[in-house]
């Protein structure tokens, strides 16, 4: 794309700025500032990717490589940088010389004024203990683990050195990503998680390192780091590892590159880094958040850089096979979804003219790579045959109706207890797998919690229950101490169809490919009934021209995390943007660990076409307050075309259903809800039995007919 004026204006307006945006453009230093570098001479655009699983037994990761692998393809067919300006060094290739060599031959002695310049680190880290009795940081290079009278030692290479050498670099353009972290709290796993924090802290520092640094130093005396350091953790915390359906990568670098892939509109790195925040807080709570380290000039753009294309993509043609078949990249998918991503479902290829579009199919799949056919190709179409690099829109999810769940068992448990445990779960109804925790992606952890003994604070007890994949406890899991783990399970009936529930709802999350264009706001009350809002959730790529600011009073949360006081009342202003009327409903996991749902009035199930409703209404009595016991809570605003028949039908059975008004409901039957609710979004996309060859086996969901978005928030 060549970045003259007249192009970069129309992308605005792509993207949706206004022409009074367009305006303001003109008056914007910033912008005007990016245009010229845009319009004159093309900025050579470099990267180095480190990726290292393999260090020395015991001491392994298993999602290093594919970090870089999906930084490389973002790189190239998100941002337009050329294959031959990208450096790897994976395994063997990532020692401490090698990345040394790599940074000063490919990115300072290339890089000019004006150039953008990528550095991404995915592998262990850990602290290491300086002379001077000073603590720093350190990346462990292949090869950086030794062992020393039979204890495990680390060569390192200092983050500290590491930023020197972004001082030695001719461009200010420079972002840093490391998806790794330090400090080491006793544990390779946490709940189902791998984390990347070597468990020892390094003695010594390497002399050559020193001497090194120093050298540097002299050279570049500035006292501030040079562009952006992206860092998968703040203080004190671990990053981790996520597996699932043969795919390991880091949370972070999967999370971020989804984020970007998924792009509508030129992002603000603060922007990207809350999105890329709520994504990975769905796993792990606040127990690993993203940061970013800044330097006096900051990057407008995310990595100093423009999408080639302002449209979002879930995936990428990466060969094709022949004039109908293509092997393809899911690129933009959450990893949930990803995990039960079914055969048949659909996409469009996207395309800079208004022809008819390509669709392409699937028709198998391993983890992200997949194989596609084109589906019959209109006589009218004037759109390309498939290519590498075009980008594919979802546009019909498929989902399988026999989704289970798989349960990981504490490593920490007996034999005995994982021989007993699995025998248990064999005899609960959707259980599809019982495996090791670290081995493989689940959707659950059964493990023990200690806790103090209320008659003698030095005993501690263990009791069995639930945690998330990222280690948050279940609540209401937990048993008695002593009890015996056949007996755990077999309690664990209840809460696990709450989980199985709380998944199938997950699976219809869609903000960033629905095609229904709504916009819906999360607002908290002061005592005054003043509405606050906190959070909000638009689709956008809708076929309908809309408003991208409809609350103009919200100014995003940089971090990405909510947090509420106990006891706050909330409501949710929910707009209709397009031109049909919407029905709507409220689902969600409360910090109780409760199945909840918001049921309208049944004269108010709908809202029409630019109507904008608020939820609850101001009815006596009835208030959304979250409680007052700390935790998380996650709640789906779901929009559909079409009346959600079953779904209501269902939820009349619950024993606090009360007829003819507005009501929150406790659910006695979650997972009943959810098949209904996936049902009723089935029937709404009355898609063509032609097009599938499984008809019955699968939900057939049209990202024309429903949104599904999530607000996450922490109860302090």
């Amino acid at each position: 794309m060549k970045w003259d004026r007249r192009t970069f204006l129309k992308t605005l307006l792509t993207w949706g700025v206004s022409q009074a945006g367009l305006e303001w453009f003109n008056q914007e230093p910033k912008l005007q500032k990016y245009y010229q570098t845009l319009a004159g001479p093309t900025p050579r655009k470099l990267a180095l990717l480190v990726g290292i699983n393999d260090y020395s037994n015991p001491f392994t990761l298993k999602g290093c490589l594919t970090d870089v692998e999906r930084q490389k393809e973002l790189l190239i067919y998100r941002f337009g940088l050329k294959p031959q300006d990208i450096v790897t060094l994976t395994g063997r290739q990532a020692t401490y010389e090698g990345i040394k060599r790599a940074f000063e031959e490919h990115l300072v002695q290339q890089a000019q004024t004006g150039d953008v310049v990528l550095f991404h680190f995915s592998g262990y880290g850990n602290l290491v203990q300086l002379d001077s009795g000073d603590v720093v940081r350190g990346l462990i290079p292949h090869g950086g683990i030794v062992s020393n009278k039979g204890q495990p030692i680390a060569n390192n290479f200092l983050e500290e050195t590491l930023q020197l050498l972004g001082r030695s670099l001719a461009t200010d353009k420079l972002t840093m990503v490391l998806d790794t972290s330090y400090e080491y709290l006793g544990q390779d796993l946490q709940s189902n998680l791998r984390v990347r924090s070597f468990p020892h802290v390094s003695q010594q520092v390497n002399p050559q390192e020193l001497e090194f640094q120093s050298q540097l130093t002299e050279k570049f005396p500035a006292t501030k780091p040079r562009g952006m350091i992206l860092r998968a953790i703040s203080d004190g915390q671990m990053a981790r590892e996520i597996t699932s359906n043969n795919l390991s990568c880091g949370l972070f670098t999967y999370a971020l590159t989804q984020s970007l892939w998924q792009l509508t509109s030129p992002s603000k790195i603060m922007i990207t880094l809350a999105k890329t925040t709520q994504e990975m807080v769905k796993l792990t709570g606040n127990k690993q958040e993203p940061q970013s380290q800044k330097s006096d000039k900051q990057p407008l753009f995310t990595y100093y850089l423009l999408p080639t294309s302002s449209q979002g993509t879930e995936g990428i043609i990466t060969a094709v096979d022949d004039q109908s078949n293509a092997t393809i990249k899911l690129t933009g998918l959450p990893i949930p979804l990803l995990e039960e991503y079914g055969l048949n479902s659909c996409f469009r290829i996207v395309t800079d003219d208004n022809s008819t579009p390509l669709i392409v199919q699937l028709r198998s799949r391993e983890g992200l790579k997949g194989k596609v056919n084109l589906l019959e190709k209109s006589e009218s179409s004037a759109a390309s045959p498939l290519q590498v690099g075009q980008l594919l829109q979802e546009t019909l999810r498929c989902l399988p109706k026999n989704v289970g769940l798989t349960v990981a068992l504490d490593q920490n448990l007996e034999r005995i207890e994982r021989v007993d445990a699995t025998s248990a779960f064999s005899s609960i109804e959707n259980i599809t797998s019982v495996v090791i925790a670290g081995e493989q992606g689940a959707d659950c952890l059964l493990g023990q919690k200690n806790q103090a003994d209320a008659t003698d604070s030095k005993t501690k007890t263990e009791k069995y229950g639930l945690f998330w994949p990222g280690g948050i406890t279940v609540p209401k899991t937990f048993g008695q101490s002593g009890e015996a783990i056949k007996s755990a399970v077999e309690r664990l009936r209840q809460p696990l169809k709450k989980l199985l529930a709380a998944k199938l709802w997950w699976l219809t999350l869609n903000q960033e490919s629905s095609q229904l264009p709504i916009a819906i706001a999360l607002e908290s009350l002061d005592q005054n009934q003043e509405a606050q809002i906190i959070g909000q959730r638009q689709t956008t790529r809708t076929a309908k021209k809309v408003n991208r600011q409809p609350f103009s009073d919200f100014s995003p949360i940089s971090h990405g995390l909510i947090q509420l006081p106990r006891n706050s009342r909330l409501q949710y202003r929910w707009h209709n943007q397009g031109d049909d009327p919407i029905y709507y409903l409220l689902l969600g996991i409360d910090v109780r660990g409760e199945a909840i749902a918001y049921l309208p009035h049944p004269e108010q199930i709908s809202i029409l076409p630019g109507e904008t409703l608020v939820i609850p209404s101001l009815s006596p009595g009835l208030n959304l307050t979250v409680t007052s016991t700390p935790g998380w809570e996650q709640i789906l605003a779901i929009s559909c075309q079409s009346p959600l028949n079953k779904t209501w039908e269902t939820l009349t059975e619950s024993s606090g259903f009360k007829p003819n008004q507005e009501q929150i409901l406790t659910l006695d039957n979650p997972l009943k809800v959810a098949h209904s609710l996936l049902e009723d979004l089935h029937l709404a996309s009355a898609i063509n039995s032609e097009l599938m060859e499984t008809a019955t086996d699968s939900y057939k969901l049209d990202l024309k007919t429903w949104a599904t978005v999530s607000f996450v928030y922490q109860v302090i």
